[in-house]
């Protein structure tokens, strides 16, 4: 085992570690440990949740777009492509638990699914997300396996020949069900009827623009990792940036629309949600618009691309702008309390109705009109564990599965 893989289980392990015991306290203590309060009741975990589902489906879109559309260079990367898939919707699943108050009561879920929710469909399709992400790795893999690993592949008399033929299967069915996990996921948010930042018809092509954009970027720092910048390989870099180029421009192209058709009509309620993006959370939202973009610019750029520090670098700072963006999908919900009156005898002007908090301090309000929500330490030591795990998954398969080559150190 090389000293890189060493020290990326080290890290990762210590991360896990201390999530699992950040969990194991706000499980005993309550969810007060989080900055979520009755007036912001989604935070880093939900967030986390649409970060690693776009991760998730971005990396299955890139896997079945090699045998659905031909795309020969990228077939190595097929492999990095559904282990960072199943990866990625695990930790999504990882990280919606701690948003729950009693996780051990899911059973509920099962026994009594209200098909009417989003989340039933959300639970039920990350699920078969997993199990169809595993299954396309595991058909994808079978020709490579030898020694011990000969005990668990499928005895047929030629196993590349059966390999190819249910990928292509499979591939069709893989883009629906990475398509469908990132519309239902949307939906999650479109529906909360009284979130009017979230109601648009745009929000679910959008998340799948910005997946795949941060899924391919995740496959990119991968496969770098894996195979370096081997002369055969330089045209598939060149693929990925080009499609992270084009889903990036189309993210974009979704916002902004949302946005200045909102700012046109110039409503209240939608003026009040795009003061809070572009003036209480300003820094951030530029952030989230500028990193991805120079990065596209980078990785677009010839002279970037023959650097594996410069191109991992770039998908990194892709991959940062991305969660700027899923963490932004709460304040413009969140941050102003939904219930207004429009008191009489004033034009033009709306007081918020008072909500209780839901904590007691001496020295803050106990009713609030407005909450600025920043993750508390418990919040992300448990999200910084779930991201861990996400990556100690991708390390393990990459060290004793036959997905690629050596990770160079």
């Amino acid at each position: 085992m090389s000293d890189s893989k060493k020290i990326g289980f080290l890290i990762t392990g210590f991360l896990m570690l201390a999530g699992l015991l950040a969990w194991i306290y706000q499980f005993k203590e309550g969810l007060v440990l989080t900055n979520m309060r009755n007036s912001y009741s989604w935070g880093l975990y939900v967030s986390g949740l649409a970060f690693f589902v776009g991760n998730a489906a971005g990396g299955l879109v890139l896997s079945s777009l090699i045998y659905l559309f031909g795309v020969k260079s990228l077939k190595p990367f097929a492999k990095i492509g559904a282990l960072t898939a199943f990866a990625n919707v695990t930790a999504a699943m990882f990280s919606i638990l701690p948003d729950i108050g009693q996780p051990v009561r899911l059973y509920n879920m099962i026994l009594h699914p209200n098909f009417v929710s989003p989340l039933v469909w959300d639970v039920i399709v990350l699920n078969l997300y997993a199990a169809l992400s595993l299954s396309y790795l595991y058909i994808l893999m079978l020709p490579d396996f030898k020694g011990p690993l000969t005990k668990i592949a499928l005895k047929v008399d030629n196993p590349k020949e059966f390999s190819e033929k249910w990928a292509k299967r499979l591939a069709p069915f893989s883009l629906v069900a990475a398509i469908g996990i990132h519309v239902i996921t949307a939906w999650i948010f479109a529906t909360q009827g009284g979130r009017d930042w979230w109601n648009s018809a745009v929000l679910a092509p959008d998340f799948i623009a910005v997946a795949v954009a941060s899924g391919t970027a995740i496959v990119f720092i991968v496969a770098l990792l894996a195979y370096g910048l081997k002369e055969q390989h330089k045209q598939a870099y060149r693929t990925m940036a080009m499609i992270i180029a084009t889903a990036l421009f189309t993210h974009i192209f979704f916002m902004y629309n949302d946005f200045i058709i909102h700012a046109w009509y110039g409503a209240h309620e939608a003026m009040e949600t795009l003061s809070i993006t572009f003036k209480d959370y300003g820094l951030t939202h530029a952030f989230e618009v500028i990193a991805p973009l120079v990065a596209v610019i980078l990785l677009l750029n010839s002279k970037v691309r023959q650097s594996s520090c410069a191109m991992i670098s770039s998908c990194c700072l892709l991959v940062f702008g991305v969660f700027a963006h899923r963490f932004l999908l709460m304040p413009g919900a969140f941050d102003k309390i939904q219930l207004s009156i429009e008191p009489l005898g004033l034009q033009h002007t709306y007081w918020a109705f008072p909500i209780a908090s839901g904590q007691y301090d001496l020295l803050m309000d106990t009713f609030v009109t407005k909450w600025h929500y920043f993750p508390s330490g418990i919040e992300i030591a448990i999200f910084l564990g779930v991201l861990a795990f996400m990556c100690f998954l991708v390390i393990l398969a990459m060290d004793r599965l036959p997905i690629a080559g050596e990770i160079e150190a």
